[in-house]
């Protein structure tokens, strides 16, 4: 009878040679080794120890993160750290990505920059669900905010293309979070984060428990619940912060024309319920248009004169009445100095609104059932629970915003929101007049409210049979989410509420039950919505019949079967040769449907995806040690997808010993991603702004009318629509070929060094396509509304685009990482450094027609970069001196510049200030660095307290205004536009 140390013996070494040189230690049981001790075996694990020994590295470049890393970082989560990764670039979803599609309830990964659809995030080896929220509604990931951080036993990233071994979504490499296993004992955590400034309280508990040892007792049974919440952290808590929270760069201060509107280029149909036609810097007034104001902007109903003037005006232009109450109001509630040369009663909305942080609450729930069945089996049971939910606050929304109708179309309602003539607060009264106003202090700020949860099962067998190692389980997962878009406005009930004619009142009362008991309550006649400072007079009852929650309800789920077998197979002059082959199938589902009352309340976004597809795979991994020096491993996988074909992918590694401390590795693989169901179904649908077209079919028009030629390029140049984004099912899967090249050295027993050269090459990569083609090509709507002269046939109100393959993209770059231990000795303990750097040398996509785009050291291209942009490097230090029962640590991240252009090509910078210098100096963004010390006391055995420090030196993240993930500055810098935030963490191991 084997013993149950000995029954693994061969199980571990088999695994060993296979995994250890074609990348897939992450896939199998885990990495372990047998160590001798006198006569007995001991079982130990192998992640890497500080200095990671050249015999433990594979031919692919993994890096090997254990629990003590991340917590001596001081990071409150594993996706907090993760982001952290200098491999970790463009594309990210940090946690406080409040504004982008997928609210504030996931945060992702991206290796490579490659976006977080590229990078496959495993549990114990195995696959979860993505989040229901794709990133920019096409990129689909896995929510990382789901992973116990006190399970954790280690995280292995690989760190190249991994199609062959994995699937079609490891195009950018695997981040595989191992959790705890055969864990005894109970360990309780208590965290508490706050600001410096006394917000963004932070906190968590965690409690561990482990019993039972499996070679002992034959079973183990570990359990772990973690509890946490963030509260908010507000933008105008921040202000003075540099550009934390600013979108009204029209101001003085910043140099840009005060009389501009809004300069954020983006805007994005999340979570938020983005509003079309809002503008974050409200109230502004320039030639026949004008911002939202607090107070109301109002048209004068002259056809010769179709000006807007503020309401606070002294004596507008054909004021019939004026309110001199309305300027008080707006400068006791106003943000900004009202510099505003026409008059404009103007406000930072976003600073005045919006979150740096949202508030939200999440709690978790892992448990792992192990079980000896026999001496050559056992079996294992994973159940994993999380469950989140985030507040994230908009704009208000305005009663003259336009609305999505559920076929994507855009309706105008520019001119049809009218302030009636017998209105009490309209200045030309006697007269309709139309208007745009911000209810910030009248209906107040939107809101989406999301819950939701992720459900993880997992049982399975492992042992040897014969010769043969196996490994197989069932699995199921599936997340769910429910958005509740709050104080969206009835625009039946606004109009008849605004301007009360017959037909207005009619089709309110037929619609809306709350209008007609309003009606009823108030003698039958139809009362007015005050605005503006006389909002104070408006009944509860009012705001009942005028604004409304809407919801929808989402999922994404994941279920199949795998099966890994492995033995040896003969031997060569350098060992035993290695066989691994499998097969899974599953079967993938995902739907989103469109938010209730599309198409009847203002502020309702626009989208929706859904899609099921059901796939199977096997694949095969041979590893031929030729010789002590040289070791050759191959792979081959084959994928079926019930809706994008066939495809094999191989992938080849060698590693060379050239001396016992130095070895030299490569790879080369191929592989294809499938079209998620956001990229290629007929039911996805979304919608963006600020993609800036030209209008020329307008253009011609309005110059054939008698324009002269500058005024109407001003009405119908570089104008920026509402753009839909649909899927297209004739999208093919996207190919790649992947190569890395580097070497391990053991410079010392306690230095060690590895260099990486990388390069990833893909071809039909989905895109947008070029907004202009779209409007080329016709695929828009007009609002004749807006016309201004005979046969003028108005603005584009919306254009249509859909997702199509560019010729290629082509990812290259270089990985640096060191580390060395001091033995300081006379009890002063050991310091223990490491070094982390990622050059990114090229970034480029080639589109359909031919066309190069080199992204490299730019802002990027936002379908590529999430507007987050393509810093060159990034560089991760870390320091850590153990002495006694004392541990200090520093973390230093640097993000570096990035050119303020889209691209190398561009000869202008993106933003330019009103003397004409480019913005911001040198047309740079400057780089980030952020400093971050934590300490740990072992106040007795068992016990230690904690103090972290992040952003030590209370670093202000630099302006970056061409993003929409965050307000100001670049989102991966939010811990910037946070300030100084401190942890203090209990922790008791109860043994």
């Amino acid at each position: 009878m084997k013993t149950g140390t000995q029954r693994f013996k061969k199980t571990v070494v088999t695994n060993a040679l296979i995994t250890a040189f074609c990348g897939t230690a992450t896939m199998m049981f885990a990495q372990e080794t047998l160590a001798q001790t006198g006569s007995s075996l001991q079982r130990v694990e192998v992640t890497g120890s500080n200095i990671r020994r050249t015999d433990t590295e594979t031919a692919s470049p993994v890096q090997v993160i254990t629990k003590d890393e991340i917590d001596q970082s001081g990071k409150g989560t594993v996706a907090e750290y993760l982001q952290t990764l200098t491999s970790d670039g463009q594309g990210s979803v940090p946690f406080t990505y409040g504004r982008g599609f997928s609210g504030a309830t996931s945060s992702g990964i991206s290796l490579r920059g490659l976006g977080a659809n590229a990078t496959l995030v495993l549990i114990n080896g195995r696959r979860v669900t993505s989040a229901v929220l794709a990133d920019d509604a096409q990129r689909t990931y896995v929510d990382l905010n789901q992973i116990p951080l006190e399970a954790v036993e280690r995280v292995e990233v690989l760190k190249d293309g991994a199609s062959s071994v994995y699937g079609s979504d490891a195009v950018a490499g695997v981040v595989n979070i191992i959790l705890k296993k055969n864990y005894q004992g109970t360990v309780a955590k208590l965290t508490y984060g706050v600001a410096e400034q006394g917000d963004g309280a932070e906190p968590r508990v965690a409690i561990t428990h482990g019993m039972g040892d499996l070679d002992k007792d034959g079973y183990n049974l570990l359990l772990n619940a973690e509890f946490g919440k963030r509260a908010q952290i507000l933008y105008r808590d921040r202000a003075g912060r540099g550009s934390v929270g600013v979108s009204a760069i029209g101001q003085p201060q910043w140099g840009f024309d005060p009389n501009s509107g809004p300069t954020n280029n983006i805007s994005f149909a999340g979570g938020m319920g983005w509003i079309p036609t809002s503008a974050p810097f409200g109230g502004t007034r320039i030639a026949n248009s004008a911002g939202q104001s607090i107070i109301g902007n109002v048209r004068n109903p002259d056809p010769l004169n179709n000006s807007y003037y503020s309401r606070g005006d002294a004596a507008g232009v054909g004021f019939t009445r004026t309110f001199p109450a309305a300027q008080a109001y707006c400068l006791a509630n106003a943000n900004l100095p009202q510099n505003n040369t026409a008059g404009g009663c103007i406000v930072d909305l976003r600073q005045a609104v919006n979150q740096v942080q949202p508030d939200s609450k999440t709690a978790s729930f892992f448990g792992r059932f192990t079980k000896t069945i026999n001496a050559n089996m056992e079996g294992f049971v994973e159940l994993g629970y999380y469950q989140t939910q985030s507040d994230v606050t908009g704009l208000p929304v305005a009663p003259n915003g336009g609305f999505f109708r559920p076929n994507g179309d855009v309706v105008s309602r520019a001119a049809t929101t009218l302030l009636g003539a017998t209105h009490p607060d309209n200045p030309y009264f006697g007269s309709t007049a139309r208007l745009r106003y911000m209810p910030l202090f009248d209906t107040g700020p939107s809101n989406t409210a999301s819950s939701g949860h992720s459900l993880r099962l997992v049982a399975g067998l492992r042992g040897t049979w014969d010769a043969w190692d196996y490994d197989t389980a069932v699995h199921y997962s599936e997340a769910k989410q429910t958005d509740v878009s709050q104080k969206l406005i009835d625009y039946r009930v606004a109009d008849a509420l605004l301007n009360p004619t017959a037909a207005n009142v009619t089709n309110a009362t037929r619609w809306s039950p709350q209008y007609a008991a309003l009606v009823a309550a108030n003698g039958g006649t139809p009362p007015f919505w005050r605005i503006g400072e006389n909002a104070n007079l408006n009944s509860p009852a009012l705001y009942n019949a005028l604004l409304s929650d809407q919801q929808r309800s989402g999922f994404s789920r994941i279920y199949g079967a795998d099966i890994k077998v492995s033995r040896e197979l003969g031997k060569m002059d350098g060992g035993p040769i290695g066989l691994a082959i499998g097969a899974e199938v599953r079967h993938e589902a995902n739907g989103l449907p469109l938010y209730n009352g599309l198409g009847n309340y203002l502020g309702v976004s626009l989208t929706a995806y859904g899609g099921e597809r059901n796939l199977w795979a096997t694949y095969g991994e041979m590893l031929f040690p030729v010789t002590k020096a040289l070791e050759i491993s191959a792979a081959l996988r084959y994928d079926h997808y019930s809706d994008a074909g066939n495809s094999f992918t191989p992938k080849i590694g060698a590693k060379l010993k050239a001396l016992p401390n130095l070895a030299f590795r490569s790879t080369y693989s191929r592989g294809f991603r499938a079209p998620s169901s956001t990229e290629n179904s007929l039911s996805s649908v979304a919608a963006f702004g600020g993609a800036v077209v030209d209008d020329n079919a307008r253009c011609a028009a309005l110059i054939a009318g008698g324009m002269n030629q500058q005024t109407a390029e001003g009405l119908c140049k570089g104008i920026a629509p509402t753009f839909v984004q649909r899927g297209n099912p004739a999208l093919e899967p996207e190919k790649s070929e992947s190569w890395t090249f580097g070497t391990v050295w053991d410079i010392t027993p306690k230095t060690s060094l590895t260099l990486d050269a990388w390069q990833i090459k893909r071809k039909g990569l989905p895109v947008i396509e070029d907004p202009q083609e779209a409007i080329d090509a016709g695929r828009f709507t007009r609002d004749p509304a807006t016309a201004v002269q005979a046969g003028d046939p108005g603005g584009i109100l919306s254009g249509f685009v859909v997702f199509r393959n560019s010729a290629q993209s082509l990812t290259r770059g270089i990985d640096l990482e060191a580390k060395h231990r001091w033995d300081l000795g006379g009890g002063m303990g050991k310091i223990t450094a490491g070094f982390t750097w990622t050059h990114l040398l090229v970034q480029r996509v080639v589109d359909q027609f031919g066309t190069v785009h080199d992204y490299a050291g730019t802002h990027g291209d936002c379908n590529i970069t999430n507007c987050i942009g393509s810093p060159r490097d990034r560089i991760s230090f870390n320091g850590t001196w153990e002495m006694g029962p004392y541990r200090f640590g520093t973390n230093v991240n640097y993000r570096g510049s990035m050119k303020n252009t889209f691209e190398q090509s561009d000869t202008t910078c993106a933003q330019t200030l009103l003397n004409g210098a480019d913005f911001p100096s040198g047309c740079k963004v400057k780089s980030f660095t952020t400093v971050d010390v934590n300490g740990v006391w072992k106040i007795r055995p068992g016990t230690e307290l904690g103090l972290s420090i992040q952003n030590l030196f209370d670093k202000k993240p630099p302006a970056d205004f061409e993003t929409y993930g965050a307000i100001g500055y670049n989102p991966l810098d939010y811990s910037g536009a946070i300030g100084r935030f401190y942890r203090l963490s209990l922790k008791h191991s109860f043994r």
